[in-house]
């Protein structure tokens, strides 16, 4: 249509952390006990084809698998779309928000996230795990995972009004939370590959609100 769709945030953000990821870690003279695998996927808008692709023909066997963590959006500033308009609460001010979408299905998950997360001092929220309108959770390529039984997470900014638009350019990015993001990841990673038991998949017993379903 002649326009150009920069995709600074979307996904950018995500792949260049990626990449940044995987640098730090071979930079590090503290190698991990376990792999990881530093994977980009392409067609997720096509119904998560590249990530669904993987979990069919991983590179490693799935059951040897302790996590994912998908890196989506990571670069902006929460903000309301017209489908959350009167459906989500969204903090006047959300340059320090991350949300985490998956983690109902792991506490162990979520509390390696927490506490990694004590050093870097984002503020995490949850409430797309509990989301019925948007089915955030069924949205992007942690999915894939999370159905084949492995603790799974999405690390998202949010959604903000130039999603998808050829407005999402460069200049929009808070670079000081995606450093934050990164920080994150990378300690959550390590965590989780270096920790004597992985993390367990299952909804938490004392949960007391349901997951999101696909409609």
């Amino acid at each position: 249509n002649g326009h150009l769709y920069a995709g600074a945030n979307d996904n950018a953000s995500g792949t260049v952390s990626v990449m940044e990821l995987a640098r730090l870690f071979m930079a590090s003279h503290e190698r991990p006990k376990r792999s990881l695998l530093f994977v980009v996927f392409g067609s997720e808008e096509e119904r998560m084809l590249g990530s669904r692709y993987y979990a069919a023909h991983p590179l490693r066997p799935l059951d040897g698998i302790r996590a994912a963590l998908n890196l989506d959006m990571i670069g902006r500033d929460e903000a309301h779309i017209p489908q959350s308009e009167g459906v989500l609460k969204i903090a006047a001010d959300t340059s320090n928000v991350l949300n985490l979408v998956g983690t109902y299905y792991s506490a162990d998950l979520l509390a390696a996230i927490e506490r990694q997360n004590r050093t870097v001092g984002l503020s995490l929220d949850t409430k797309f795990d509990h989301d019925h309108t948007l089915d955030v959770l069924f949205r992007c390529d942690h999915l894939p995972f999370l159905m084949e039984g492995i603790p799974a997470v999405w690390l998202f900014g949010g959604f903000h009004p130039e999603y998808h638009e050829p407005s999402d350019t460069v200049e929009k990015l808070n670079f000081p939370k995606i450093g934050k993001v990164i920080r994150l990841a990378y300690g959550v990673a390590a965590d989780i590959a270096n920790a004597s038991q992985p993390p367990r998949f299952g909804v938490h017993p004392a949960a007391q609100d349901t997951p999101p379903r696909a409609r």
